[in-house]
């Protein structure tokens, strides 16, 4: 099997990075809700070069918040405030939404995406406060960066040879998704930016795609527990070629897993299948009858 017929790869031809609206979309309401908060903290915030503004202070994440449990709502609204001295901030990481959040919501539909975006920024909400709770930063948090970031490097992993653009330069989608990782790791100790917030939103990316997540279809929590059984299985056979499956063929190994799947469908209904399953059932499904026209 080569690349291309693997759950990770979309053609070119499944992206759309023209620019369009459409104000129903996930991606405009939350680029909406984000320029509100950042218009309503410049209006009546009195921001200044040394206060980010009323508004942000509210939102944002302190240094002490991991002490204060009545502040732990800001887990997750320090994702909606942007700096007011920085407009390239909110600008980036709005624009970085816009053109690779549309194809990522298409992927996963509105509600899933919605659900991704915010269960991210509150994981790198989290992370952060603990980080700088149990540390000696003092640094505010705010900003989309962690969640934007795990919404692009979920667009790199479902379209890697999509081309795109950084800066004026063409590349594949995956170099760019090198460059996320390599430039926020090797910055990582840097002062100014909240690179562990976006490292953060990388590894969120990385969790949801490579175990099969769903919070749409997730209403047992045995299946989250499923998923990382079935990753474990797969990554020791890889590293033990003894074990029982070692001696079967790829075509046998793509039975067995589809055996596997339409057992899941009998035993929870189909609305329990994540989304790599269905896309695998529907290309093994096509398989079959594409080989049974060719013995016919």
């Amino acid at each position: 099997m080569g690349y291309q017929d693997r759950g990770y790869y979309q053609s070119d031809q499944d992206v759309d990075l023209r620019p369009s609206w459409n104000q129903q979309s996930a991606v405009a309401q939350l680029i909406i809700l984000n320029v509100i908060v950042f218009v309503v903290n410049l209006l009546f915030g009195n921001p200044s070069l040394t206060s980010q503004g009323a508004v942000n202070e509210a939102l944002a994440l302190g240094s002490d918040t991991l002490w204060k449990p009545w502040l732990w709502f800001k887990t997750i609204t320090y994702a909606f405030a942007h700096s007011s001295t920085n407009i390239g901030h909110i600008f980036f990481n709005m624009l970085s939404l816009y053109f690779m959040g549309r194809s990522v919501e298409s992927r996963y539909g509105r509600v899933e995406f919605l659900k991704i975006y915010l269960l991210a920024a509150l994981f790198c909400g989290v992370g952060s406060m603990i980080f700088r709770g149990l540390g000696s930063d003092a640094a505010t948090v705010l900003g989309a960066s962690g969640a934007v970031l795990c919404i692009s490097m979920l667009f790199v992993y479902n379209y890697p040879n999509a081309t795109v653009y950084f800066i004026v330069f063409p590349m594949p989608a995956w170099v760019l998704g090198v460059i996320f990782v390599l430039t926020n790791f090797f910055s990582s100790s840097g002062p100014g930016i909240a690179y562990d917030v976006h490292l953060l939103g990388i590894l969120f990316a990385t969790l949801y795609f490579f175990l099969g997540w769903s919070f749409t279809k997730l209403q047992d929590p045995r299946q989250g527990i499923e998923s990382i059984q079935r990753w474990w299985k797969r990554r020791k056979f890889k590293l033990h070629p003894l074990d029982d499956d070692a001696s079967l063929s790829e075509q046998e190994l793509e039975a067995k897993e589809a055996d596997r799947i339409l057992e899941k469908i009998h035993a929870s209904g189909k609305d329990s299948l994540t989304g790599r399953e269905k896309k695998f059932l529907e290309k093994y499904s096509q398989s079959v009858r594409n080989k049974k026209r060719l013995d016919s």
